[in-house]
């Protein structure tokens, strides 16, 4: 008997390649939805991928809800909890996103608990790490470190991932579970995007390829290609040392400027859209009080960040994927999809 994992926000960009991963590996998948709309196309994109779907299911569930998280969780060995807002636009109130991230995670996770669930993965992201004043340049950051939510430049996506991956971390260790938890921490996810769905990432990709971006913002990221980021979550639920760690799952650090450079070698039918320039600062910076998408790399402007991502190569004993492969394969997706 196939061993059973409940993963929530099914249709989503990452949580479809975390569902081809399961189902190859022969597990059994319970894919949340928090519209039953979505189960059709969803199935389609897997079965187009030449995934078998014999033992997918699915079930309507809200992260804002109670209503069925429970029974949802029985029978399940493995939880992958991926459901998380990430919207291109930023909010003033930077708890916007808060219940949605925060309290959906405490709700599957106690479900979890409740159910007698062996391991629970949760996707969460380096910017539950980098982000706090007064940082050196280049800054290193790591497993260990925080973003600071007092700081008032920590906007509403980084305010909701971070309590999110505190509230799960402050919430197993109460149970004594603390090893009962993994946390994968991506970067800028890129590569195939298997559909229209919109997701950010691919906005940003699209946005690009369209020519929206006349100049590129001095803003960089470490970039993480979505085959990894699956695989990392799938690999962790058996794997004894992933327990209790938070796992950086990237390769190299890229600026926007970069991004449009790979893009415009690998792409040349496109090459005269991408920006060839960096913006200053400051138009960046007055560009974030009209476009709001802006307004979440100013802190960031100028920064060299870098980790070190070799342990959790380690831990799950596989290789990251280069940057330059993630930024083609998201490319390429969008203009199969007609999309630029």
């Amino acid at each position: 008997m196939s061993e059973k994992v409940l993963l929530t926000g099914i249709s989503g960009f990452v949580a479809k390649h975390v569902a081809i991963e399961l189902l190859n590996s022969g597990y059994e998948v319970l894919g949340t939805v928090r519209n039953s709309n979505s189960i059709e196309q969803t199935k389609k994109t897997l079965e187009e991928n030449k995934v078998s779907t014999e033992k997918l299911s699915f079930v309507e569930l809200d992260l804002l809800k109670d209503e069925g998280w429970n029974e949802a969780a029985i029978g399940c060995k493995y939880i992958i909890h991926v459901a998380s807002p990430f919207p291109l636009k930023v909010s003033n109130d930077r708890e916007s996103l808060t219940p949605a991230a925060k309290d959906g995670t405490l709700r599957v996770l106690n479900a979890g608990i409740n159910a007698g669930v062996e391991h629970f993965v949760k996707t969460s992201s380096i910017v539950c790490m980098f982000r706090k004043p007064n940082r050196s340049n280049p800054y290193t950051f790591g497993e260990n470190d925080w973003t600071d939510l007092e700081w008032d430049k920590t906007t509403d996506y980084f305010v909701s991932k971070t309590r999110a991956e505190k509230a799960a971390w402050d919430l197993m260790e109460s149970k004594g579970l603390k090893n009962s938890l993994t946390c994968i921490n991506p970067g800028f996810v890129l590569g195939d995007f298997l559909n229209e769905k919109t997701c950010t990432s691919m906005e940003y990709a699209k946005q690009l390829l369209q020519g929206k971006y006349p100049a590129a913002p001095k803003f960089s990221v470490m970039i993480s290609h979505v085959k990894d980021v699956a695989k990392a979550h799938v690999l962790s639920l058996s794997n004894k040392r992933a327990g209790g760690r938070r796992l950086i799952v990237g390769s190299e650090v890229r600026s926007i400027l970069e991004l449009s450079q790979i893009m415009a070698k690998n792409i040349p039918s496109h090459a005269k859209k991408l920006p060839k320039r960096e913006l200053p600062n400051f138009m960046v910076k007055l560009l974030s009080y009209i476009d709001t998408s802006a307004k979440t790399m100013v802190p960031d402007l100028g920064l060299k960040m870098q980790t070190d991502q070799t342990y959790a190569e380690e831990i799950l004993q596989m290789k990251f994927t280069a940057s330059e492969i993630a930024v083609v394969d998201a490319a390429k997706s969008v203009i199969r999809l007609n999309l630029a």
